[in-house]
């Protein structure tokens, strides 16, 4: 008996081992089964996200049309003394459509600023900011996808590539800079074309080079002429941009252009040998045949945390090198205490840095910004003349289509010239600013939905 249950015993032992290996067999089928079954699929996952990294150009018909406005108010007040002419009023800072179109490949932009009226109050051409052609070609992709080159051209009346703070104003929060308003006379909103190649390395990296030439009508730094075609500027810039939580502008700009010497009045001599008077009106009349240089170097950097909170700094330094023609006349030269020199030069310089957050709905930034005179004002003691900004703004967007705007200004003005003694004296004139702003932005977005 004792044999035949010891028996029985192997017999189930071996029954239920054959059991659990023709299960474990079965199982392992199975597995290689599902596996082979999910191996196409995650292959093809990797395909459409390969595919997905690659560089393509999609052409795709959109119309863009943008409407922005801003009304400010506010307290001037100069030296300790409220300036009542310039605070408690509300103003109109800016008006602007912003109608853009194409097909991706070529685009069309048209930009008008109502808000640019002249001291009277009367509308000129200067509201028409933009009205351009730009064509970007995808010239090559490599085989890979992963590095392509595309060329630009543009022509018409738009922004040249100069500096980190190029643009209209309102595309980039706080635009309203010293640096460019008044050191570079607005930037170069000019008449001209610009060819460039656009060097790009992924979907978050490239590197923009631009050569560009326009009519250098820019009244602060280059000729300035009613002549709008009498003296035309040439420039090159180089941008790296990368997106993505971490984000970096870096941009070098090159001008070179034609500067006369800009002196504020009318100037008259007698020239000639019958005694007749002769107008020079600002210089208009002299030896053009001056080169400017002007230079900007600057960058943008900055870090998105999550959806609602970001930190950003940047900064610019430029540089502009301006020749002077001061010929020696009978009774005089045009600088009025003289430059021995006819040929002469002026090398003035500013710059500023700006860190800057967004908290959820608020925009904050604070910058500081200085520059030296960018040409003199008839006395060269005057070339020593800078302007010192302190800039503090808080803006709450309370919707996604408007905001109130607080903004903080100092500005320290100081002159150049001669005491009774022709000594050199110099005189300060400190400005504070504190207003209130409301803007308002509507954007409408069509394009071709993908087919």
């Amino acid at each position: 008996m004792r044999n035949f249950l010891f028996a029985a015993m192997i017999c189930c032992a071996v029954s239920f081992s054959l059991f659990a290996e023709e299960n474990q067999a079965n199982e392992e089928t199975k597995e290689s089964t599902v596996e082979a079954a999910e191996a196409p699929a995650e292959g093809e996952a990797a395909e459409a996200e390969e595919e997905e990294n690659k560089l393509a150009f999609e052409r795709k018909p959109y119309f863009n049309a943008t409407v922005f406005g801003g009304v400010s108010t506010g307290i001037n007040i100069e030296d300790g003394d409220v300036n009542k002419e310039e605070s408690y009023e509300f103003g109109l800072d800016n008006l602007i459509l912003n109608f853009q179109g194409g097909d991706r490949m070529f685009n069309g932009r048209a930009v008008v600023d109502f808000g640019s009226v002249d001291d009277e109050g009367k509308m000129t051409l200067d509201i028409i900011k933009n009205v351009s052609f730009r064509m970007q070609h995808p010239s090559f992709r490599n085989a890979a996808g992963t590095f392509g080159l595309d060329v630009n051209l543009e022509a018409g009346l738009f922004s040249m590539p100069f500096g980190i703070e190029n643009g209209y104003d309102h595309e980039v929060a706080f635009a309203n800079s010293a640096i460019k308003e008044d050191f570079f006379g607005g930037a170069f909103n000019d008449l001209g074309v610009s060819l460039g190649v656009d060097l790009i390395f992924s979907k978050e990296s490239d590197l923009a080079i631009t050569l560009f030439t326009f009519n250098g009508a820019n009244e602060t730094v280059l000729d300035g002429e009613e002549n709008i075609f009498r003296a035309p500027a040439f420039g090159v810039d180089l941008r790296f941009n990368k997106t993505g939580d971490f984000y970096a502008t870096a941009a070098a700009s090159l001008v070179v252009g034609k500067a006369y010497r800009n002196y504020g009045f009318d100037v008259v001599y007698n020239l000639s040998e019958e005694g007749e008077i002769e107008s020079y009106k600002n210089g208009e009349s002299l030896d053009q045949d001056k080169n400017n240089v002007l230079m900007a170097i600057g960058a943008d950097l900055g870090y998105n945390v999550n959806d609602n909170i970001s930190v950003g700094f940047k900064a610019e330094f430029g540089l502009a090198h301006r020749a002077l023609y001061n010929p020696d006349f009978e009774n005089g030269k045009l600088i009025s205490d003289g430059v021995k020199d006819a040929d002469s030069a002026l090398t003035s310089w500013g710059l500023f840095a700006m860190p800057y957050a967004t908290l959820w709905d608020v925009d904050m930034m604070a910058r500081v910004s200085y520059f030296k005179a960018p040409f003199y004002d008839a006395t060269i003691a005057s070339k020593d003349d800078s302007n010192l900004g302190v800039n503090i703004a808080v803006i709450y967007n309370f919707c996604d289509y408007a905001g109130l705007e607080l903004d903080y200004d100092f500005n320290r003005a100081t002159f150049h010239g001669y005491g009774e003694k022709n000594e050199t004296v110099s005189e300060s004139l400190n400005t504070h600013s504190i207003a209130l702003a409301l803007s308002g932005a509507f954007d409408f977005l069509w394009e071709e939905e993908s087919k």
